[in-house]
């Protein structure tokens, strides 16, 4: 009886000894895919991930990784599908529904886009880059009044969200509200990218002329803010950029964006 016990015992602390060491292994793949996506090698992060679904096809934080690693990489026909496979495992995590929801931005698919937007707001309303986001989405779909709404909304809740001021800033130019636009840009950028931003809103209503002065007077001020000939600048930054928490990067075109911030589950 004793040495059946004994048996029995080892068995099971032999059991749990395995099950450490699996938890433990699969902690540490999650810290080397979040390093990965960190450091920007996306490419590096997909087979760790895949790997996790493929162990734990239900976990949802990991699906959601997945999918914004997909998205990052412009492949957004894949990122729907596991956006909308996280969707449907939680339909209660906010950030699978805000997830799906920027990649539908992306492929300008408004309607959807902020529905899902609504969603994640109702099960987070306290997000303040939910906010941004979805003020970003009426952005795009030319609502700029609710837009400005959304933004001045993240910003109450969050006063340091910088790239809500620099996305509040385009809102209010397309508004015709001149000095509003520009005490946005200055809250969070220097005196070249709040030019070089206000040159984008004055070429936006029409005055090419003035946007030309600033634009002139941002580069002789920061030369590294110029673009290269070779440069092709992308419609929207990527997604997944990191979210600056001081002065907030200048735009390239209207280059609102959505914030990359961790999004509750």
């Amino acid at each position: 009886m004793a040495v059946a016990a004994a048996a029995v015992s080892g068995c099971g602390a032999a059991r749990k000894a395995h099950e450490t060491m699996a938890r433990q292994a699969e902690h540490l793949r999650v810290e080397l895919a979040e390093t990965y996506i960190e450091k920007g090698a996306l490419e590096a992060a997909i087979p760790l991930l895949r790997r996790m679904l493929e162990d734990k096809p239900d976990d949802v934080h990991v699906r959601v990784m997945y999918a914004t690693v997909l998205r990052d990489l412009g492949l957004f026909g894949q990122a729907e599908n596991q956006f909308r496979a996280a969707v449907t495992q939680a339909p209660d995590s906010a950030a699978a529904h805000a997830g799906l929801a920027v990649t539908y931005d992306l492929q300008r698919e408004p309607e959807q886009a902020q529905a899902h937007h609504r969603k994640a707001l109702t099960l987070a309303p306290r997000a303040a880059q939910l906010h941004n986001n979805f003020g970003f989405s009426l952005y795009l779909a030319g609502d700029y009044e609710a837009s400005a709404r959304q933004l001045e909304r993240a910003l109450e809740i969050d006063p340091g969200l910088a790239i809500a001021y620099n996305n509040l800033g385009f809102a209010y130019g397309r508004l015709g509200q001149l000095d509003a636009a520009e005490r946005s840009f200055r809250a969070v950028g220097s005196q070249p990218t709040t030019l070089l931003n206000m040159s984008i809103v004055l070429a936006n209503a029409g005055d090419t002329d003035r946007a030309a002065e600033l634009r002139a007077q941002a580069y002789a001020l920061s030369p590294e803010l110029r673009p290269r000939a070779s440069a092709r600048r992308p419609a929207f930054p990527r997604a997944g950029a990191p979210v600056a928490r001081g002065e907030a990067a200048p735009a390239t075109n209207e280059a609102n964006r959505h914030s990359s911030q961790e999004i509750p589950q």
